[in-house]
């Protein structure tokens, strides 16, 4: 399951040029509780913005590294955050405490070079969830940024359990319906189908504190993220949201394209430099 949840930002393709580099940054490595994470710094005489950067369920730090270098030129610091499958932390995307992401935001908060409210969360695939989690729990969360996203936590990867939890207790989730002979979409489209189930699962994403930016696909073989993004933008009309929602998609799949990275990434970076 995890070689197919892939996230856009790991594709090393160019930036346009509207987005021209102009930062030089350093990298720190974090020592701050049990976060594994790198910090990308770019060079500033004022305190910076700070996004916290992870990917989905291919685990480590390779999103967050890919984050860095994609969006510390324009001027914000990365947190680049691994939160399973590296030494220290969980193996497997299985009960991960969303504390652990709030000791993200605690150590950008409390950074010397960090501005401590203009931090933001850069993430896609199953890492959405956590990143929806952490905006609608932490006010210090100013902006998000999500690809192929879930309206809804579910379990985790290897057990039939919440892939969350908070306070020592389970978040909300939903497993997958069908057997393993059924395709994922299918699994994961059937599963969304329980209203009562949607209903317990799905994020409160009116306490969102900040301008959201989804990037879907409407071709996802994986999940129904097109439908499940353009159902939040209902939930969030409906709820009168105070803040700019924005919803990008694209004709391709899960992991998106050569031909959409470019402007994907132009789209990101633009989001974070000029909401944070």
């Amino acid at each position: 399951m995890r070689k197919i949840f892939t996230i856009l930002l790991l594709t090393p393709f160019l930036f346009v040029k509207a987005f021209a580099k102009s930062a030089d940054y350093a990298i720190e490595k974090v020592q701050y509780k049990n976060l594994v994470a790198e910090l990308y710094l770019p060079e500033a005489q004022n305190k910076l913005p700070a996004v916290i950067a992870f990917g989905g369920s291919e685990g480590g730090l390779s999103a967050g590294r890919a984050n860095g270098e994609m969006i510390a030129p324009h001027g914000v610091a990365v947190l680049g955050l691994a939160f399973f499958d590296s030494p220290g932390i969980a193996k497997t995307l299985d009960q991960i405490p969303i504390e652990y992401f709030i000791h993200a935001i605690d150590y950008l908060a409390s950074h010397s070079k960090i501005d401590a409210n203009r931090i933001g969360v850069v993430s896609g695939s199953r890492g959405s969830e956590a990143a929806f989690l952490m905006a609608t729990l932490d006010k210090r969360i100013k902006s998000i940024v999500v690809t192929t996203p879930s309206k809804v936590a579910w379990n985790g990867l290897t057990q039939a359990k919440s892939a969350w939890t908070y306070q020592g207790k389970d978040i909300p989730a939903l497993g997958l319906a069908l057997d393993n002979k059924a395709n994922l979409l299918e699994r994961f489209s059937v599963s969304l189908q329980n209203k009562q189930n949607v209903a317990q699962s799905q994020f409160k994403f009116e306490q969102i504190n900040g301008p959201l930016l989804m990037i879907s696909a409407q071709k996802d073989q994986v999940w129904p993220s097109y439908q499940m993004a353009k159902d939040i933008e209902q939930y969030l009309n409906n709820k009168e949201f105070a803040y700019p929602v924005g919803h990008d998609t694209y004709a391709t799949g899960h992991g998106f394209s050569q031909q959409t990275a470019p402007k994907i990434k132009q789209s990101i970076v633009q989001h974070i430099v000029t909401t944070l």
